[in-house]
């Protein structure tokens, strides 16, 4: 190789070196960028790496004993798990909080109206009411016993306690109510009037038709005359329902029994305070029909927190009674049915539609079979105005 080439090799090895060198960080970078780093780890990361280092410095020094060298490396693991609990606490504290009790899983924030009132069973508070029934009183049955009891329980759930929500109105002034009712025109034949609310039963607000003469509908079949009364007045309901029909005494009643939806797809139905199914009844007695039920008022809806299957069970079980009926000593009742239900409870302007379960069991007395009922509500207790 000539001296030539010895140069020119010398020459590109410099400027290899002088791009080098404008290319490294300036000064004192590496340092700034270690600081950087290091202020932006958690405290206590950093308060362990200095522990641990000066706890490796005094391990080399020989004059320091080895069980100073453990107790700072017990500070170090402490320090360690302390993180790593606040780290998991700060993640928590920052995600949504749900609490789970029974049914399922709900959001602390949906329970858009508040504390709620309780639904209870009321045996015969009809006679609060006697505008409600105009023709044959659907009096509480004979059979159903309200009184206190001795209650186990033996029987069974179909399942988990459903997604059943809570259903609100609002009471409407008298004005709108009878705006709402208005299609219905009252005659020589025909007369409407309208309750409102009352928490005593509960009962929503209803209206009331008594028609007579040409008022009523032609034909023989029940059914078909009330379905046809109802549809030209614009009463059928809008909600799902059974149809019932009895006839007694030459009275024949229809009932269109209220159900719930359901998000299942199920549905539950609508008890009253005795825990008896109602909606909307018309009853049919020779040249007089008489129809009741609940003025069209649009329901909101909202979940609320439901206990589970175990928790009604030992509410049902505790439950005191619901009446003051005696039958000269206190029954063991084996309750073994169980039904969803809907009932009502009033607050002040409000009405709410409530899940809840109807615990029933039978028992023998004086030769007659009688029927233990216990409502228990499924809304967290916790949830509840009263």
């Amino acid at each position: 190789m000539s001296n030539q080439e010895d140069l020119e090799l010398e020459a590109l090895q410099r400027r290899l070196d002088d791009a080098f060198e404008t290319t490294r960080p300036r000064r004192g970078f590496e340092d700034e960028l270690w600081l950087r780093i290091q202020a932006k780890r958690p405290w206590w990361a950093r308060f362990r790496d200095s522990v641990a280092a000066f706890a490796g410095t005094i391990r080399d020094a020989p004059a320091v004993p080895a069980g100073v060298v453990a107790v700072l490396l017990i500070a170090v693991i402490g320090i360690g798990i302390l993180s790593n609990g606040i780290k998991h606490n700060s993640v928590a504290s920052n995600a949504p909080r749900n609490v789970s009790l029974g049914g399922g899983t709900r959001s602390q924030g949906d329970t858009a109206y508040g504390g709620i009132p309780t639904p209870h069973l009321n045996p015969g508070a009809s006679a609060l009411s006697p505008a409600y029934f105009l023709t044959v009183p659907p009096a509480t049955p004979s059979n159903l016993y309200f009184g206190p009891a001795n209650l186990s329980w033996v029987g069974s759930f179909s399942g988990p306690v459903p997604d059943a929500p809570v259903f609100r109105y609002v009471e409407p002034p008298a004005s709108q109510l009878h705006q709402d009712i208005g299609q219905v025109a009252s005659g020589p034949d025909l007369a409407v009037t309208l309750s409102p609310t009352e928490p005593m039963l509960p009962r929503p607000p209803v209206w009331t038709i008594v028609a007579s003469g040409s008022s009523i509908p032609g034909g023989s079949d029940p059914r078909s005359v009330a379905d046809t009364f109802l549809a030209s007045h614009n009463l059928l309901p809008t909600w799902p329902d059974e149809v019932t029909v009895q006839t007694a005494n030459g009275v024949a009643r229809v009932q269109y029994l209220r159900d719930f939806q359901l998000s299942s797809g199920g549905v539950a139905g609508l008890i009253d305070w005795n825990g008896e199914r109602y909606g909307i009844e018309v009853d049919i007695a020779q040249n007089r029909l008489v129809a009741i039920g609940p003025v069209p008022i649009g329901l909101d809806v909202s979940p609320y927190r439901l206990i589970n299957n175990d928790a009604a069970v030992q509410i049902a079980v505790q439950a005191p009674a619901s009446g003051a009926q005696t039958i000269g000593f206190v029954p063991n009742v084996r309750l073994d049915t169980v039904q969803l239900v809907y009932a009502l409870a009033v607050s002040g302007q409000q009405g709410f539609y409530e899940p809840a379960y109807l615990f029933s069991g039978t028992f023998e007395y004086g030769g007659h079979t009688y029927t233990k009922r216990v409502l228990v509500p499924l809304v967290d207790p916790s949830l509840r105005s009263s």
